[in-house]
């Protein structure tokens, strides 16, 4: 295994874990404003952000014992905090596509409707 590139992909995610979180904290605090519903979006977030800051420490630990026979069990950890993040990323992506189209076609049916409902005036 490259441990340069372990090391270097544990510094990536230390850092957008971090930058992911912040952004999760105000997107939660801005959705309170708008409705209890809006925080929502930023909870996931900072779950996200907390997935990727605990493979990190798993990585960081993989690293340490620079082998994988001792640091199974830590490599375990860090592919399945990973793969929680990608499956929650996955999901997310899915939902904000079928929304989109559900958009799309709700404002394409919305501008048929207007304009062959008449004139008001």
């Amino acid at each position: 295994m490259d441990w340069n590139k372990v090391q270097q992909l544990s510094a990536w995610m230390g850092f957008v874990g971090i930058v992911t979180i912040i952004g999760g904290v105000f997107t939660a605090i801005a959705g309170l404003f708008a409705f209890v519903v809006g925080a929502i979006p930023g909870i996931v977030t900072i779950v996200l952000g907390v997935k990727l800051r605990h493979a990190k420490k798993y990585a960081d630990a993989m690293i340490a014992e620079q082998s994988l026979e001792s640091g199974s069990g830590n490599f375990n950890l860090f592919a399945d905090n990973l793969n929680t993040y990608f499956k929650i990323m996955g999901i997310l992506i899915i939902v904000s596509l079928v929304l989109t189209l559900l958009g799309v076609f709700l404002g394409v049916l919305g501008g048929m409707f207007y304009m062959y409902s008449g004139p008001y005036y």
